[in-house]
């Protein structure tokens, strides 16, 4: 093989060198820019994506405040209304010496104390229901100390008493009125929260 022979076939080659190394380049070249063009895609979407998750959350957040303050108002409205209605029974109790009913309910209220403390010696009543317990007052002591809308209080020796009073008896009975109230709120068709 002559000489030009065979620096024709080393330029040929390198000639074929370099245009396999040209592509392997290329390809490695285009790897890397298909490697960053990934990278920038899913950081494109995590970016993309953070402020939609955190407007999500905020959303989130400001709807929760804002149930829990409907929730508030609801029951601030709810309780509102029961003192609404318990104002209206204490007004019905004000005027309940003045009906037909009192002096029965009177002698109940006086006989529940007294079977409750059947030892009592004194009987406390409001003084506008002396000439009404003079009858009833049975060897007990009378005394019209008691400030009350309706009712006695009996009191024993040894200190014991018993108050026996239509706002006693509210008093003790006003669990009961909002559970029942917040029934028929229920019942109505009222949201209670």
């Amino acid at each position: 093989m002559a000489l030009a022979d065979l620096l024709q076939a080393i330029e040929a080659d390198a000639a074929a060198e370099r245009a396999r190394a040209d592509r392997e380049t290329a390809a490695e070249a285009e790897a890397m820019v298909e490697r960053a063009r990934e990278q920038a895609g899913a950081l494109e979407a995590e970016l993309a994506a953070a402020p939609e998750a955190q407007a999500r959350w905020e959303a989130e957040q400001a709807l929760a405040l804002a149930r829990l303050d409907v929730s508030r108002a609801a029951a601030s409205a709810r309780d509102e209304a029961f003192v609404s209605v318990l104002a209206g029974v204490r007004a019905k109790l004000a005027g309940l010496r003045a009906t037909g009913a009192y002096p029965d309910l009177f002698r109940a209220l006086l006989a529940e104390a007294r079977a409750a403390l059947p030892e009592a010696h004194e009987l406390r009543v409001d003084r506008r229901d002396v000439e009404l317990a003079r009858p009833f007052a049975g060897g007990l002591l009378l005394d019209p100390t008691l400030e009350t809308e309706g009712g006695v209080e009996l009191v024993s020796d040894d200190g014991r008493s018993v108050r026996n009073t239509v706002e006693e008896r509210l008093a003790n009975a006003e669990l009961l009125l909002r559970r029942r109230f917040a029934q028929r709120l229920a019942t109505a068709g009222v949201t209670v929260p």
